[in-house]
């Protein structure tokens, strides 16, 4: 063998010969690349001749042929450590290898046949250990194409969907891709929704539609007939409105869609006390006018505004709340306040340890009545000199948005008091809504996300069914109690109910005809009156925790020991805490309607169960290589029998499999466009429009690799465009003009 001349060695029968025919193109490419598999090189296509659609000539080359074109540069950059651009490598050797095919038509059968074939390369084969790095090797077939859809849908990225994929066919020689192969696969998937998203989304909808009347959505678009605003809510996320929906907590969280779309989700707290989603919404921009466009159609698709609804102090919010949600209670998250304290109070109150114990004290207690509190602000803005403070005389203008004291009457204030449920669901959201996911993807992500909070919610309910509580105490009320309520809530009444029994005591004591009345202390050295009614077996305690949070004081507890009660009177039975099926709804019961099982649904499940007995019947055969040769051969049979009159190319079961991905097709006609991307609140930060400071220049430029500039041969971070020698020059030169023309 000549040096630099290599002709690979294999069978004749895989050996393309000049003249040799085949039925189609596809067959022809096909034989050329076993050809290339078996002797290793990889093949790429060169160029293409068609007349009238149809491929007249097909040109294959080896993909080393060729030389990289940029070599002197490529040594100056190599001397310059690769500081001017990007070390690329190249596979270009100019190898010479290369095959062609024509098309031809005999007797009205046509076909392609060998044209041209050169064998010979100018370089050594691909080592056997090293082929499956090999293009030609590399081949995503339905079984790779399913899994990474799989992948996907569960938010596992490409690096970890590969080690799994090793794992599952036995060894990296075995996987048929690479990480690369399965990041492209990735954004194929997107690129098959791309401008069709949104449409695809509200087809869907249409369908959940026609398929339950409880299912709920609206839209808007602009004039362009892109999407600004979409809200949507499904028959069980307006049961647990009715069920839990009291007070509401609206709260909006970023970067969930490619478009920056604002997710705007109502959030409550279900009788485990866990976030349940009302309803969602997405918005364009945050106005008040958008907000309110929700408030209504929440209102609408509801049939009944929250008692309450907690936010931030966003004014676009607060104006919508003012004028459609007319009856309904606005308080403003407290830890949003709270959390603003460090950048508006002196620096000498950040490190003194007493006036933040007496701020949050003051302002967290909902213990105080109102006049106890203004008192106590009085003293401590007083104290402290705090009167001329701006921020703090806003604060107590709006007092009545915030502070514990002004909710005391109100049923269930002390419930929510900030939107942490809210900041809570929006964490768990971020855990399947991916910032560069389009609509549709977003979609599906948010569905998956209500599956799973529904799914641990029913969790909670097998567990309250089935499991036995564990008692504190003897008492007969506490036993009761553990087969009315929750267990999670169950563990806050058995902790009243201990401390009840063990640290509450009798300060004092007074009685009427109907009227008895206790002062009792705690464990906390307060004191409280507790009535009790024996006319209407009523109870009430100072605390109010049953109006605050909906489940009795120990104050109270201590009192039905006294009184020997067996149970808990009825009257305070009728809790939102209440286990699921005793669960009383707070906006009245509804009828939601189930929607019927789909074809897709049934076809999905019939997927997976195909998918089980495949996997069932493999552990059970793979340690008889017989009984594993005769599995594999049967089903291998079964299937080309079944796909014989039902052939499918791989193009079409690309689609089909995408669109079982995303759980919509993709439509013919666009109606709804998606939207441009929106800029929100903070968006001037992250974007090229803010003015960069010198020293901001001054690290981004360290952390940046210097390079060569063209103009002046000098190292820095400058190129010919901005060069700041050619500028002095150009100055020196208009400035001699100037001198001449004088």
């Amino acid at each position: 063998m000549e040096e630099g001349r290599v002709v690979p060695a294999c069978s004749e029968q895989i050996k393309p010969v000049v003249g040799q025919r085949f039925e189609s193109l596809e067959f022809a490419l096909a034989f050329y690349d076993v050809y290339a598999r078996a002797v290793g090189f990889d093949t790429r296509k060169q160029g293409v001749r068609k007349v009238d659609e149809v491929t007249t000539w097909y040109y294959v080359v080896c993909n080393r042929e060729g030389h990289k074109k940029s070599i002197d540069d490529d040594q100056l950059n190599a001397r310059s450590g690769f500081a001017m651009k990007r070390r690329r490598l190249s596979k270009g050797c100019g190898c010479k290898a290369s095959i062609s095919f024509k098309y031809f038509s005999a007797n009205g059968h046509p076909g392609y046949m060998v044209h041209d074939f050169i064998e010979v390369h100018n370089h050594e084969m691909v080592e056997s250990e090293h082929q499956q790095f090999m293009s030609v090797n590399r081949h995503l077939d339905d079984v790779h194409q399913k899994f990474i859809l799989d992948c996907s849908k569960a938010n596992i990225g490409p690096t970890l969907t590969f080690k799994v994929l090793k794992e599952t066919l036995g060894g990296f020689d075995h996987v048929g891709c690479t990480v690369g192969d399965i990041r492209n696969a990735s954004r194929d998937i997107k690129a098959y929704a791309n401008g069709f998203d949104v449409q695809m989304v509200l087809d869907d909808m249409a369908k959940k539609k026609e398929m339950s009347e409880s299912y709920t959505y609206h839209y808007e678009v602009n004039e362009n007939n892109q999407l600004v605003a979409l809200f949507w809510c499904d028959g069980l996320m307006k049961r647990n409105y009715h069920m839990f929906g009291d007070i509401v907590a609206f709260d909006t969280t970023y970067n969930t869609n490619r478009y920056c779309m604002i997710f705007c989700p109502f959030t409550g707290k279900d009788n485990h006390g866990s976030p349940v989603t009302f309803a969602a919404g997405l918005v364009c921009n945050e106005k008040s006018g958008a907000f309110g466009w929700l408030f209504r159609r929440f209102i609408d698709c509801m049939g009944k505004a929250p008692m309450m609804i907690v936010t931030d102090q966003d004014n676009g919010m607060r104006s919508a709340i003012e004028e459609v949600l007319v009856g309904t209670r606005h308080r403003w998250c407290m830890w949003h306040i709270m959390h603003k304290l460090s950048s508006k109070v002196p620096n000498r109150l950040l490190r003194d340890e007493p006036f933040k114990k007496e701020f949050s004290a003051c302002v967290w207690s909902d213990l105080l009545e109102p006049d106890a509190f203004e008192e106590e602000w009085k003293r401590l803005v007083e104290s402290h000199g705090l009167e001329d403070f701006d921020w703090f005389n806003s604060l107590y203008e709006h007092r009545h948005f915030w502070i514990p004291a002004y909710f005391r009457d109100f049923p269930l204030g002390s419930m929510i008091r900030t939107t942490s449920i809210s900041e809570s669901e929006n964490s768990f959201y971020k855990r399947f809504l991916k910032p560069r996911a389009n609509i549709a993807e977003f979609y599906m992500n948010f569905n998956h996300a209500v599956e799973f909070q529904r799914n641990s919610r029913t969790a909670f309910d097998y567990h309250d069914a089935t499991a036995l509580p564990i008692l504190a105490t003897t008492l007969p009320f506490e036993k009761h109690a553990s087969t009315l309520y929750t267990d999670t809530m169950f563990r806050k009444i058995q902790e009243e109910i201990v401390e009840g029994n063990d640290r509450c005591r009798v300060l004092g004591f007074s009685s009427t005809e109907f009227v008895d009345t206790y002062k009792l202390g705690d464990s906390n050295r307060k004191s409280y009156l507790v009535t009790h009614d024996r006319s209407a077996e009523s109870y009430y305690c100072e605390c109010q925790l049953f109006g605050r949070h909906g489940y009795l004081c120990r104050h109270i507890f201590f009192l039905f020991r006294n009184n020997e009660l067996k149970k808990i009177p009825e009257k305070y039975c009728q809790s939102r805490w209440m286990k699921t099926p005793l669960a009383k709804a707070v906006h009245g019961e509804i009828q939601e309607d189930i929607p019927i099982r789909s074809v897709g649904d049934d076809r999905q499940a019939l997927s997976k169960q195909g998918i089980s007995m495949f996997y069932g019947f493999l552990r059970r055969f793979e340690e008889d290589i017989d009984l594993l040769r005769s599995f594999v051969g049967g089903v291998e049979e079964l299937g080309k029998s079944l796909q014989a009159g039902n052939p499918t190319t791989s193009a079409i079961e690309k689609r089909r499999m995408i669109e079982e991905f995303y759980g919509m097709a993709r439509p013919e006609v666009v109606e709804v466009h998606p939207p441009d991307v929106v800029k929100t609140k903070g968006h001037a930060s992250s974007s090229k429009s803010r003015l960069i400071s010198k020293r901001e220049k001054a690290l981004k430029d360290a952390s940046r690799p210097q390079r060569r500039c063209k103009a002046c041969d000098e190292m820095g971070h400058h190129d010919s465009r901005n060069c700041p020698r050619l500028k002095e020059m150009e100055i020196e030169k208009e400035m001699g003009k100037g001198k001449r023309t004088m």
